[in-house]
């Protein structure tokens, strides 16, 4: 070693590494600090600092790498890059049986589109048919398309779609949602929005398809592209969107009757609420209050002062929200709080008036068939709620059929030998009323 002339270009000082455990992996610049100022006893004055990472440390402190704000617009046009997600399962189905949302954000312009599946499986037939039409549309090619990695955008059907049209897939970082976070924040927007119209107005949550696509059609017309300082709709169309039209989400709207026949003096209108605006023709959406159904007019007045009535939930009557039938607690306590001293007149009114109610149980007693407990019920025959029915109560035409008893006898012979132990007439009547019956010319046609 003495030949070669080594020199020493490192010292290595494993002092301050151990003033470092001994503190408890504190900060270096927190140890630093306490040693230039000399504000505890004892602790060396060397130079601390960070020359090596500290694997205790780092299994403690670690924490997610930070993503700065862009201050640049990466693309420079329309469909270059697209932002696909998929929010769901929704609970509550919609009318259509839809529970997730596929959003498609544009980076250019930040125009959005959400299109609704029953299941998530159906994310490639939706996703394929929306290339092809907005490409049509646009007379341009989409070049990018950036999901998560979510098992519908992963499968093969996907990505041979996007081989054959030439567009690249790109993934954001697995589990790294600031990376897709252009439609992420977005998702968050629309659901935030639609959220707030819901529960402001009452309406039932299988209307949140409707809710979501005015939300949607509402932020495209007034968001504002950061760094561009222009709307969405400007940047997508063109031209300055036009917002006159716009009414408020949930008020009460009068749809004017052309399906129906009317006559002269019928209702030209039906009351409904105003849900939102159509997406394929120039009209509105409307959930008609009489038929409980969603349809699309253009010939609506609406009153945004005028809160719309809550919507039913499914399988219920707009009718049995819209007028709830009193509870009977309610109708006693009513009933009540009128009550006040009656006057001389008043109470012989309510005299009066107990003396026909007398009159009239009365009346009932007397038409009511009375019949003894000690009878058995399967020996009764008829209806033994039934008033008594004499042979005047059939009149002069049926007054043969009038002589027949009510309750007729199982057999002519078991009748008969009851009648004649008990002593009474009713087997000689019996037997004549059967003789007579048998030789009626008018009882052996209706035989």
């Amino acid at each position: 070693m003495v030949d070669q002339k080594v020199i020493c270009l490192l010292s290595v000082n494993d002092k301050k590494r151990v003033w470092g455990r001994r503190l408890g992996h504190a900060n270096w610049r927190l140890i630093s600090k306490l040693s230039k100022l000399q504000l505890v006893k004892g602790l060396p004055n060397i130079d601390y600092y960070s020359d090596a990472l500290c694997g205790g440390c780092q299994k403690g402190k670690i924490v997610k790498s930070s993503f700065k704000t862009k201050d640049i617009v990466s693309t420079s046009r329309p469909l270059e890059l697209l932002h696909i997600d998929l929010f769901g399962p929704i609970n509550t189905a919609s009318l259509y049986e839809s529970k997730y949302g596929l959003v498609i954000v544009d980076d250019y312009n930040r125009w959005t589109w959400v299109k609704f599946l029953r299941s998530k499986d159906n994310a490639y037939g939706v996703f394929s048919n929306f290339c092809t039409q907005i490409q049509s549309k646009k007379e341009m090619k989409i070049l990018k398309v950036r999901s998560d990695h979510g098992g519908e955008f992963k499968l093969e059907p996907f990505e041979s779609f996007c081989e054959k049209h030439g567009i690249i897939h790109e993934f954001s970082s697995p589990r790294t949602q600031q990376q897709n976070g252009v439609v992420e924040r977005k998702n968050k927007t629309l659901q935030e929005m639609a959220r707030t119209m819901i529960h402001e107005n009452n309406l039932a949550k299988h209307f949140w398809v409707e809710v979501v696509n005015t939300t949607c059609y509402v932020q495209n017309r007034i968001y504002i592209r950061p760094i561009l300082e222009k709307t969405t709709y400007e940047l997508f169309k063109g031209r300055r969107p036009n917002t006159s039209y716009f009414h408020q989400f949930g008020c009460t709207c009068y749809i004017l009757n052309n399906k129906l026949y009317l006559k002269k003096f019928d209702a030209k209108t039906q009351r409904g609420i105003f849900l939102g605006y159509s997406e394929r023709s120039k009209a509105y959406r409307v959930y008609n209050s009489e038929t409980l159904c969603v349809e699309e007019s253009m010939h609506v007045k609406f009153d945004d002062k005028e809160p719309g009535n809550e919507t039913p939930e499914q399988g219920e009557s707009f009718a049995d929200i819209q007028v709830p039938a009193p509870k009977p607690d309610q109708t006693i306590e009513s009933e009540d709080s009128l009550e006040a001293e009656p006057t001389p007149e008043a109470q012989d009114d309510v005299a009066s008036d107990e003396a026909q109610d007398g009159s009239q149980r009365a009346n009932q007693s007397k038409n009511t068939f009375k019949y003894k407990s000690s009878h058995l019920e399967d020996q009764i025959i008829g209806n033994k709620e039934r008033p008594r029915r004499t042979r005047s109560y059939f009149g002069q035409e049926e007054s043969m059929i009038g002589l027949l008893s009510v309750i007729e006898p199982t057999t002519v012979d078991d009748e008969g030998e009851k009648n004649h132990k008990k002593g009474g007439l009713n087997c000689v009547f019996g037997n004549f009323f059967f003789n007579v019956l048998d030789n009626c010319p008018q009882v052996q046609s209706l035989k």
